[in-house]
């Protein structure tokens, strides 16, 4: 697996499909650790921990570019306009992720970021022509009551605009999911870059105006784990383990974060999850794992379409 991995990341292989499921899920686990990076801010206001998360997230990919320059250094000329595209839906991503959790409870959000297999079951329907089989509609449909179980009996509202950037978040994760298996021969390191870089400058841009980006080192280091742990490694993670997963099956490996992020707050800070969590949170591991294993062995390739033709800017 190991092998396969570093072979696939240089550009020397391709993965199964059960081998691009496993990144997917641990880029999963990864991503789960940034709720309660942000629940344990002390003053950094929303835009602040936004831009130093997306710096330390390009400072990441920046120290990965260096490294791999002696012996696999990472191809620019891949980039096209879907890359570039690609990237910015990714900062918009973890931006509206960010504002969602500032205005609503978490549980919403991740109830709502539930329907992105929905949404890339659709898009990549209607863009890549890739058909949904019948084990990824299964495992959708016990999702969703996993889902519901486990935040139907405590959902709360919220503000209306945190509601609104939660409901958008399904939508973009789709879409990046889409966009990123139009485009197989990326690098997996260079959307993460976009994505960073966009998001330091946006958020920072905002920030200054809002009265500056002095925040306490504390708050600096929980952003810097969000961004250059959490998204620095689960990204290029999850960007090379998609291209072997069809692209409705992509948020629906994603469903580790949905239910291991409420385990995280309950060893720290001590919020105890309600029963209805750890049953519906059980019902998705569930399936996710199922999923994995019904997933065939043989490296997939990954469909053309017209955004992967789309020339380069």
């Amino acid at each position: 697996m190991l092998k396969a991995v570093r072979d696939a990341f240089a550009g020397e292989g391709d993965l199964t499909e059960r081998q691009g499921g496993l990144l997917v899920v641990g880029a999963g686990v990864l991503f789960s650790v940034t709720a309660i990076a942000y629940a344990a801010v002390e003053d950094a206001t929303d835009f602040q921990f936004l831009a130093y998360r997306g710096a330390s997230t390009a400072l990441a990919m920046v120290i990965l570019i260096v490294l791999r320059r002696g012996g696999r250094p990472v191809d620019f000329s891949t980039v096209t306009r879907t890359t570039w595209i690609a990237g910015v839906v990714l900062a918009a991503t973890s931006m509206l992720y960010i504002l969602a959790l500032s205005g609503t409870s978490a549980a919403t959000t991740l109830f709502l970021l539930a329907a992105a297999p929905i949404f890339a079951a659709l898009i990549g329907w209607l863009w890549l022509r890739e058909a949904v089989a019948r084990t990824t509609a299964i495992a959708i449909a016990i999702t969703m009551v996993g889902v519901v179980i486990t935040v139907g009996a405590g959902l709360e509202v919220g503000s209306t605009s945190a509601l609104l950037f939660a409901g958008m978040i399904p939508i973009t994760v789709g879409l990046y999911s889409v966009l990123m298996r139009s485009a197989p021969g990326v690098d997996p390191v260079i959307p993460t870059l976009i994505a960073g870089t966009v998001l330091g400058v946006v958020a920072g841009v905002v920030a200054i105006l809002q009265g500056g980006l002095a925040i306490s080192l504390r708050d600096i280091a929980l952003a810097s784990v969000s961004g250059g742990i959490a998204l620095g490694l689960g990204l290029p993670m999850f960007n090379l383990g998609h291209r072997s997963v069809a692209a409705a099956k992509v948020p629906l490996l994603l469903m580790t974060e949905i239910v291991l992020a409420p385990l995280w707050v309950w060893i720290w800070p001590g919020e105890v999850p309600s029963v209805g969590t750890l049953v519906g949170g059980a019902v998705i591991l569930g399936a996710v794992i199922w999923l994995v294993l019904v997933s065939r062995d043989a490296p997939s390739a990954a469909p053309s379409s017209r955004l992967g033709a789309l020339p380069a800017d």
